[in-house]
């Protein structure tokens, strides 16, 4: 490709911050990528069930990667004409305003250390509510039982939290204000919408639902269309309007051409995504599907049906793991967790299964074909 050629034309810079690495594109306006660079970042699995990132290290990442596609491609700030995020959904960031030091570890989406409070919630007759208002079912993988858990557990959190001293975010929220120096504290109906506290029809913060997780206005990031310019950053050397957002999954429903009602995508990443675009109808699921925000249009909330698995790309990891240390018969096999299936029925405290035991005839190419049927299956 003749990079004179693509400078011609307008380029949008891609961010896009994943589970287990960040990467940047430069896009052209026919779609074709210019650059792109990527970069993984440290998993920290400080107890069984629990998953953590060090948001300065993603922050890092991201910046080093889309620094890299600029350098890489030649181009100046001059010619980007916007920044587009999109980002893992329901991690959770709490950060102090004043310094934009994290105040502890993010809480990643595949955590469950929140299933006892999900389960006490469950006890009271709560699931049908928050299902109405948010869609989503009472599950330790959205924000909003996260987040109570960093205010009760971390010290001085909910007093300073009380205090207006820290600020909540999903990984958006946390990118949008490490670009815009502190200047810009949002999140996108997408990516609220996963929090246990946004209700969807309205696409607003729910004062009942904050009641009942404990969680103070204060904290709160103000909620923003997808697309529209919501800040600015001078990092790369020049000013750049920050213009879309929208969490991976429901990026990937938009970037698969999934535009109107009974349109659908099933995409493979760390976990396993299928959304249903249902139009401006909030489609209440009967199988425990999720109702979600599929985005901003024309000033309207659309919506999407989602159906998720934890582990896909995940398992591969895992079988590149048992690569590197070079052997296949002593460690456990590892099959697709039961938890994956979150529409399931099965109680979401349960732990990836291990098969022990295998016979030494079960090598490597048994391994892999009992692990990605698995997988898929889910």
């Amino acid at each position: 490709m003749d990079l004179h050629v693509v400078w011609d034309m307008a380029l949008i810079l891609a961010l896009d911050q994943g589970t287990t690495s960040s990467r940047a594109l430069l896009v052209n306006e026919a779609g074709d990528i210019v650059a792109s660079a990527q970069q993984e970042f440290k998993q920290h699995f400080p107890q069984q069930g629990w998953v953590e990132h060090d948001a300065n290290e993603i922050w890092k990442s991201q910046k080093t990667v889309a620094e890299q596609a600029l350098r890489d491609a030649g181009v100046n700030p001059t010619d980007v004409a916007a920044i587009g995020v999109t980002n893992q959904r329901e991690t959770t960031v709490v950060w102090d305003r004043k310094t934009g030091e994290p105040l502890s570890h993010a809480i990643v989406w595949q955590d469950r250390r929140t299933a006892p409070l999900c389960q006490e919630l469950k006890d009271k007759a709560l699931e049908p509510l928050f299902q109405k208002k948010t869609g989503l079912l009472l599950d330790p993988y959205f924000s909003g039982t996260k987040l109570k858990w960093i205010l009760d557990n971390v010290p001085e959190a909910r007093i300073r939290a009380e205090k207006g001293e820290l600020a909540f975010g999903t990984v958006d929220s946390w990118l949008v204000w490490k670009l815009t120096d502190g200047n810009t504290h949002i999140t996108d109906v997408t990516n609220a919408s996963r929090t246990l506290l946004c209700n969807i029809h309205t696409g607003e913060w729910d004062p009942e639902l904050m009641q009942l997780l404990d969680i103070p206005e204060a904290l709160m990031p103000q909620i923003v269309p997808s697309s529209g310019v919501v800040g600015e950053t001078s990092l790369f050397g020049g000013t750049i309007p920050i213009a879309g957002i929208a969490g991976d999954q429901q990026a990937a429903l938009f970037g698969q051409g999934c535009h109107t009602a009974g349109q659908g995508k099933v995409t493979y990443g760390t976990g396993a995504f299928i959304l249903l675009h249902t139009g401006t109808d909030a489609v209440a699921s009967k199988n425990r599907l999720l109702t979600t925000c599929a985005c901003t249009l024309d000033g309207s909330l659309q919506y999407a049906l989602e159906g998720s698995v934890f582990n896909a790309g995940t398992v591969i990891q895992w079988l590149r793991f048992i690569e590197r240390r070079g052997h296949y018969c002593e460690p456990p096999l590892f099959f697709a967790s039961i938890h994956a299936r979150k529409s399931s029925r099965e109680k979401r405290t349960k732990r990836p299964i291990f098969i022990e035991g295998r016979p030494p005839s079960f090598a490597r190419d048994q391994s892999v074909r009992s692990l990605i049927p698995s997988n898929l299956a889910v």
